[in-house]
């Protein structure tokens, strides 16, 4: 039986359908762990990076560790699975207690060399009490953006949403801008914020041109960090040496150009048949 012009592309096409698939689950397997803050980050970072890169081709796994203070047990955690000698890049708040708890898991030991790290927002937008310039996951948006998302009838009530320009009156772009949001709604009757910054964090996301720099600044983070640990095909494996199998003897000897009868000249063993 004759083997034709269609059934040799049909065998091409699957043969590339399935080295596609073999290098997918190996980025899977061999994934960059994204850890990030809260169910806010959680939700946005994958719209932010939609066009700058595609996180799921570089095997990225982000990974909720619900708040500065389960950062800990997150990375203790990780320590203890397969998955212990995979990068992590941690992301967190750029506040006093997010940078405290990072700074406690360094002294203990959590952070290794496969762990990167990215405050966010990058640069400071906000000044705390305590004098610390920063901000968190809001803060990281412009300030228009911001407001055009939080005075939405998807986060607040129509009748907060319409005394918009009353808080922009004595909104305060230098301290922390959810604070200030929270106080005013609450003023007024809201006080279920809490349950809506998973949806404003979607609008943020959704709603800006472009990533700002603190999530551009990510994406070069992360394919920096998978130009440092690439993807290795599973059938790129080291055989053992066996002699006259997977290893043979240099036939001509360095030194004198005859052939050698006494096996490598590296001082390597090797296993006889």
């Amino acid at each position: 039986m004759s083997t034709s012009w269609e059934d040799v592309a049909r065998d091409m096409a699957i043969s590339d359908l399935h080295q596609e698939a073999v290098m997918a689950r190996a980025a899977l397997e061999q994934c960059i762990f994204l850890f990030v803050e809260g169910e806010s980050e959680e939700a946005a970072i994958p719209i932010l990076m939609t066009d700058v890169i595609d996180l799921d081709a570089l095997g990225v796994k982000i990974a909720n560790y619900n708040g500065h203070g389960n950062l800990r047990a997150a990375l203790r955690l990780l320590k203890l699975t397969l998955s212990h000698n995979r990068p992590v890049i941690i992301t967190y708040d750029n506040d006093p207690a997010s940078i405290e708890s990072v700074e406690r898991c360094k002294k203990q030991g959590l952070f290794t060399d496969l762990t990167y790290e990215l405050r966010i927002p990058i640069e400071p937008v906000v000044t705390y009490t305590c004098g610390h310039c920063g901000g968190s996951f809001e803060e990281s948006f412009p300030p228009g953006v911001f407001l055009d998302c939080v005075f939405n009838k998807d986060i607040l009530p129509p009748n907060i949403c319409s005394k918009r320009s009353s808080f922009e009156s004595v909104f305060d772009q230098s301290t922390p801008w959810v604070a200030q949001v929270r106080r005013f709604a609450a003023d007024l009757g809201f006080t279920d914020w809490d349950a809506k910054k998973v949806s404003l964090a979607k609008y943020l996301a959704g709603e800006i041109d472009e990533p700002p720099v603190t999530y551009r600044k990510l994406a070069e983070v992360v394919k920096t960090v998978r130009e440092k640990h690439p993807v290795v095909h599973p059938d790129d494996v080291e055989l053992p040496k066996v002699y006259g199998l997977t290893c043979f003897p240099d036939k001509k000897s360095p030194n004198n150009g005859l052939e050698s009868t006494t096996g490598p000249q590296d001082g390597t063993a090797e296993t006889q048949p």
